[in-house]
């Protein structure tokens, strides 16, 4: 029975540590990759195992770490042109 705890112990610290700092570190390494140049097939496969190792990842370690979307909306009024006044 101890090592079957130990074993699952192992297990969950994989998946709960080193698989979203492996994600994590490849996608610093593809970033840096692409810094220097846009179209390595270097940052594209960092990239994919980036992707690969992500998925395996679970827990409060994961989410954080995970890639966030680039872009966001923000929504705002459109400022009046100054030709058009009301009078």
């Amino acid at each position: 029975m101890r090592t079957t705890t130990k074993r699952r112990a192992g297990q969950l610290a994989l998946v709960t540590v080193a698989a979203p700092v492996a994600a994590w570190a490849l996608e610093q390494a593809a970033r840096r990759a692409e810094a220097g140049d846009q179209t390595s097939s270097t940052s594209r496969r960092l990239r994919q195992g980036a992707d690969f190792v992500q998925r395996f990842g679970r827990g409060p370690l994961a989410d954080r770490l995970r890639q966030r979307p680039a872009t966001t909306v923000t929504w705002r009024q459109p400022s009046p042109q100054p030709d058009q006044h009301r009078g």
